[in-house]
């Protein structure tokens, strides 16, 4: 079932005027705040998709903490709390970090780190320092002070994502404009593409399609589930011809006015978890930001297409549309 969060709870987290120095700084740097404002949330970003999260980050003595559950889960990482010695241990198959709440010495792959400010236990969350939410993992971060604004990137930054997909992408979405789901299956991840029809991914439950089965093109007759239909909740029952006109190629994505590399515009209420679904991902967002002036941008829609990394080359993994929901 797609977590949905209200209108006015995602307006509470974009608004409010900027207090403060402008800073933008990735990992191997601290992450200073400065010019504090307490009616100034803090937004966090991983991979361009804003997170709304059960607990919101916060500045303590001049340092953005980060809530260490939330943000461990939003980059596909696992966690495990240890009440006996307040230790909490995250791991994404990859790197394995642990924190000890009140200590700035953790452990990270077997080696001792030291944090810029000790984990804190805030009505029982346990939070840590910005910076080390994304290196205890492998990723990068920044810091945007002006705008109280982190971003999160577990692998790649925008520019690096850039330099690695633009190539792909640009003839992934060359293909799918002219509807060549065959040759669009050479791109394809070997296990398939999956297509979820709004931001919130669920991979075991939208349908994959093999490679095989995308060779057939919009000659497949069949009919799949692909979810259920914002607002009414109807099953979203089609073929992959009606399904491609509906939540695929619904406007001529190839001349988006923007494309974000590990970036996204998009500002729908239905929350955007690609990278939690799609571990070590790369993420291309198509983006227009309305088509009919009489509804202000909110007819805003995005195609964004997930890569991953196979052997030595990027795949295709993912394909989702994005809009404005109820």
């Amino acid at each position: 079932m797609k977590k949905r969060q209200g209108v006015r709870k995602l307006l509470a987290g974009i608004t409010a005027a900027a207090i403060g120095i402008a800073g933008f700084l990735f990992g191997g740097e601290e992450v200073w705040a400065s010019g504090t404002s307490s009616d100034k949330p803090i937004e966090v970003r991983v991979n361009g998709g804003k997170l709304l999260l059960d607990s919101p980050a916060f500045i303590h003595q001049g340092r953005v903490m980060v809530p260490f559950r939330g943000i461990s889960a939003a980059m596909g990482a696992e966690v495990r709390w240890n009440q006996a010695d307040r230790t909490a241990i995250v791991s994404n198959g990859k790197h394995t970090t642990s924190y000890t709440v009140g200590h700035t010495r953790a452990v990270k792959d077997g080696k001792v780190v030291t944090l810029d400010a000790p984990p804190l236990l805030r009505e029982g969350r346990v939070y840590i320092p910005l910076r080390f939410s994304a290196e205890g993992l492998g990723g990068k971060v920044s810091w945007n002070n002006m705008a109280k604004e982190a971003m999160i990137y577990p692998l790649l930054t925008p520019k690096e994502a850039e330099a690695a997909l633009s190539k792909i992408s640009a003839e992934a979405i060359i293909l799918l404009k002219n509807k060549d789901f065959e040759k669009l299956a050479e791109l394809a991840h070997p296990d398939g593409i999956t297509f979820s029809p709004y931001a919130y991914v669920d991979r075991q439950k939208d349908v994959t399609l093999s490679k095989q089965q995308l060779r057939q093109g919009l000659n497949n007759d069949a009919v799949y589930r692909w979810g259920e239909f914002d607002g009414s909740g109807e099953p979203i029952s089609m073929t992959i011809g009606d399904y491609y006109k509906k939540f695929i190629y619904t406007l001529d994505f190839a001349e988006a006015p923007w494309i974000g590399y590990n970036q996204s515009k998009s500002e729908g209420n239905t929350v955007n978890n690609a990278s939690s679904q799609y571990r070590e991902a790369g993420i291309v967002e198509y983006y227009f930001d309305g088509v009919d002036p009489d509804y202000a941008g909110m007819d805003w829609e995005s195609l964004r297409l997930v890569f991953e990394r196979h052997g030595d080359r990027w795949v295709l993994s993912g394909i989702i549309h994005d809009q404005w929901t109820i």
